[in-house]
């Protein structure tokens, strides 16, 4: 069953989270709250698709960052997708990109076989 709201949608033990168009520190912790509350309920993958995000300032990624931490420290999987050109460069920067997989599309993140754009390195 699939459970679809304003800003996430629910497929089993996966979630798919929409963030606003800027993540900030505001929007930042809001989307570290969420994904917290998702992995107390037992999901297992965290889909976060920013297709609608501008820009992500550096707070904002501080806190992305931590949120991949705690989504690995509870033995689940956290993926990236549709990140405009802008801010896949900032988290290239940042050496994000070595750390997570981020895919072009929601869909490809949810497994339809696509190769990620970026791979994580473990």
């Amino acid at each position: 069953m699939v459970k679809r709201y304003r800003n996430f949608k629910e497929l089993g033990d996966t979630v798919v989270l929409y963030p606003d168009d800027y993540i900030n520190d505001i929007e930042g912790e809001k989307l570290e709250d969420l994904c917290a509350s998702y992995l107390d309920r037992g999901f297992r993958k965290i889909v976060v698709d920013f297709s609608e995000t501008e820009l992500i300032n550096s707070i904002g990624v501080s806190i992305l960052i931590g949120v991949i931490e705690k989504v690995r420290e509870r033995d689940a999987n956290i993926y990236f997708s549709g990140l405009k050109r802008v801010n896949y460069d900032i988290f290239s920067i940042v050496g994000l990109t070595k750390h997570i997989r981020i895919f072009e599309t929601e869909e490809d993140a949810l497994g339809s076989g696509s190769k990620p754009v970026g791979q994580a390195v473990l």
